[in-house]
């Protein structure tokens, strides 16, 4: 009898935790749907909602000031445009719009594409923004606005061609949907203006130098290129193509064909751990090694077994930045605009961030218009000045490589590294990365 009871009071503890469950949802579904009736849905933007939740159009609220007052900051706000996205393939069923007088719709539309790009529904001055989601490849685009609207009104989407990746939604009350990371979709939208590479450029490359997209290449480096972008992403860390990387997007449309390695720039100020900690032994990219300090020339080089790639850190200096370049143990810096803003691009179907002035930025790094021919060796960076050397103290943490596995190398190459540039004996790999140690560090004898 014991064993029975038990499992009845199993049974019955599991039936309550599940009824608690189920009402703890309700109720938040209640206070979040009162919440949107209050702030958001007056009676005018609730009519044209209502009407056009009748027609099964999967509605997607896209506008970053009403998400950020609904969900960061928690506030009401009162604002006579909302945006939402609707498909391109919706737009058939919104037909039945056209015919309620109460109703005024403006068109932007594309001639030379033959395409819808936005609808505004207006209403008592009230205007729902249907922003259309175009796909390509593995994303939308939304484009440029073209309609005639009231001065007053300033357009979140259609300001200039945006770029939006699919996303998880959440439902509201069967009239739309919402991102399930807000914040995560406000960020993504600060790099959301889309800039295209020069494909002009790139067909010149293939017409007069011969210069094709290797495909092996590709092969080997749009995963890994993909994980690095997905992680930064993720950890809601800036990043752009940098170096030859964006070159080889701007110029080719694609990569290099004859390049080694892929370059990012970061920004110094964002470094945490938490970017060393996500490449430390990953399957598809691992951290073969760190060179520099976190305040100093801060370099992390990937590796997949096949392909390096770099993720150099970008410091503010004055009206410029500078990365840090390395030989040995002399340190060098090489400047590149302040990169006041980031934009997106496509390169082989997927988003990747680049500088908004990519001609600007490969300009300051390899000479004025001096890019546009290709040049596989004997090319200069017109931007590298001498920095400093690393002092004896820096240079014992100024370098780390790893295992596969993600372990610190402790072995006699990881130790020559650091040793044959160094004025001591070294026998062990210190415990502290890349950072300088607090405590007064104690030398080993000085080499003979």
């Amino acid at each position: 009898m014991g064993l029975i009871h038990k499992k009845l009071f199993i049974l019955f503890a599991l039936s309550i935790y599940i009824l608690l469950w189920m009402l703890v949802g309700f109720f938040k579904r209640s206070i979040n749907s009162q919440y949107y009736q209050n702030h958001i849905l007056n009676s005018n933007i609730s009519l044209v909602l209502e009407y056009i939740s009748k027609l099964n159009i999967n509605l997607l609220l896209i506008d970053p000031i009403v998400l950020d007052y609904l969900f960061i900051r928690r506030l009401s706000l009162q604002k006579r445009l909302i945006t939402f996205g609707i498909s391109n393939e919706s737009i058939p069923f919104l037909d039945p719009l056209f015919s309620i007088q109460n109703f005024s719709i403006t068109l932007s539309t594309n001639i030379k594409k033959k395409s819808i790009d936005h609808i505004f529904i207006e209403y008592n001055q009230q205007i729902i923004h249907l922003a259309i989601l175009h796909k390509q490849n593995s994303y939308f685009l939304i484009h440029k606005n073209t309609a005639q609207l009231p001065i007053d009104i300033k357009l979140s989407y259609g300001d200039t061609l945006r770029i939006l990746e699919p996303f998880e939604s959440v439902l509201i009350e069967n009239k739309f949907s919402f991102p399930r990371n807000v914040s995560h979709f406000l960020w993504l939208y600060n790099t959301s203006e889309f800039i295209e590479c020069n494909q002009n450029l790139a067909n010149h490359m293939e017409n007069k130098y011969s210069l094709y997209q290797n495909k092996s290449q590709l092969n080997l480096t749009i995963l890994p290129m993909r994980t690095i972008v997905n992680a930064l992403n993720n950890l809601e860390k800036h990043h752009w193509l940098a170096g030859g990387t964006l070159l080889g997007w701007y110029r080719h449309c694609g990569l290099i064909p004859y390049t080694q390695d892929m370059d990012f720039g970061l920004f110094a100020e964002e470094y945490d751990d938490s970017i060393r900690n996500y490449f430390l032994g990953n399957p598809t990219i691992y951290l073969w090694g760190t060179l520099g300090l976190v305040n100093d020339s801060l370099e992390f080089r990937l590796f997949t077994g096949s392909y390096t790639f770099d993720l150099f850190w970008a410091y503010r200096e004055g009206n410029y930045r500078w990365y840090g370049y390395q030989i040995n143990r002399t340190k060098y810096k090489r400047k590149i605009p302040l990169i006041r803003r980031l934009c997106s691009c496509d390169l082989f179907g997927y988003r990747f961030s680049v500088p908004c002035s990519p001609i600007n930025y490969l300009n300051n790094e390899y000479g004025y218009e001096k890019w546009k021919i290709p040049l596989e060796k004997n090319y200069t960076w017109i931007n590298v000045k001498y920095n400093s050397i690393w002092n004896d103290i820096s240079w014992m943490y100024a370098v780390r490589l790893y295992t596969r596995e993600g372990k610190v190398r402790t072995d006699k190459y990881a130790i020559d590294w650091i040793a044959n540039q160094f004025n001591y004996s070294l026998k062990t790999i210190p415990t502290f990365l890349n950072i300088s140690s607090n405590k007064s560090v104690t030398f080993l004898p000085v080499k003979n």
